[in-house]
């Protein structure tokens, strides 16, 4: 059902991974946590509780799997401050664990399965604050910061927000980029555009970071405003932001050529910046990025 190889859950301890339609576009992101042998968490947006559940009891079939939403669960992210983007160490989970162990109602913690030095994420029951019982243990937190802006920095989406549910295409999302896909794996619900996005069509469209103008207060933007540059081409769509910063999903090498972005209908200009963790040889008409 996943994009991904879900026979890597056995000797990695998450997996990042996509559902897709059978027309191959994208309707939710996950990250898959084995608990044990019998017993799997699936951490994905909680708006979209109610559809992911019928969609996975619609697959279930006649096997004696057991299907339910978890009320109980809270999710945690221990992560570094990005203000200096020339620090690339992570964090040092054997120290981390160490404590994490010691806290009570602990189900799961493991790095984040998408990129490096993406934080660690931790699954506990929701009646307990992991960040007070972290730092009554004597880890030295710096306090409570904005994971959703941290994304936005970073460029990766989560969500029906950032990935609505039948409009994008897997690649669109980066699920290339962020070890979410397997092109080794058999047949999947999804997977002949997958497929095909991989190996013959080009891929010029991706979320990514912008930076809009500084300014006091934004207005409120209608649903996929577009994006222009200064020739009044439209380059791509505003996804989400959270202030200053936000996601668009843009035709990346058109911005890099481009002299300014502006949102349509706005007097407020924007930039799109190209993540770091892109491969520097990331090009729309090459897919060489992927190892098979």
């Amino acid at each position: 059902m996943i994009t991904n190889d879900v026979k890597k859950i056995d000797a990695e301890p998450s997996l990042y991974s996509l559902l897709l339609n059978p027309k191959g576009r994208v309707l939710y992101d996950l990250i898959l946590y084995k608990v044990s042998n019998a017993e799997y968490l699936v951490e994905y947006d909680s708006t979209g509780e109610d559809y992911l559940h019928k969609h996975l009891l619609m697959y279930r079939l006649r096997k004696n799997v057991k299907i339910e939403p978890l009320k109980d669960m809270s999710v945690w992210v221990i992560y570094k401050q990005h203000d200096d983007e020339s620090s690339n160490k992570n964090l040092n989970m054997q120290v981390i664990s160490s404590y994490l162990d010691k806290t009570d109602k602990i189900v799961k913690y493991t790095d984040d399965p998408r990129i490096s030095n993406f934080g660690i994420r931790i699954i506990s029951k929701s009646d307990v604050n992991v960040h007070e019982s972290l730092e009554q243990s004597g880890l030295n937190l710096i306090g409570e910061g904005c994971y959703q802006l941290l994304r936005y920095k970073l460029g990766i989406g989560e969500g029906v927000l950032d990935h609505p549910p039948g409009n994008c295409l897997p690649f669109e999302t980066n699920v290339d980029l962020l070890n979410g896909v397997s092109f080794t794996k058999g047949c999947y619900i999804g997977q002949e555009m997958t497929a095909k996005s991989n190996f013959v069509l080009s891929v010029r469209k991706r979320l990514m970071p912008i930076v809009l103008e500084d300014k006091n207060s934004y207005p409120i933007f209608p649903p996929e405003c577009n994006i222009l540059n200064e020739k009044k081409r439209k380059v791509g769509r505003l996804r989400s932001h959270l202030g200053q910063y936000g996601l668009g999903l843009l035709k990346y090498e058109d911005c890099a050529k481009s002299e300014f972005l502006q949102l349509e209908g706005f007097d407020i200009k924007l930039k799109a910046v190209r993540p770091k963790w892109w491969p520097s040889n990331l090009r729309s008409d090459k897919n060489e990025h992927i190892f098979l």
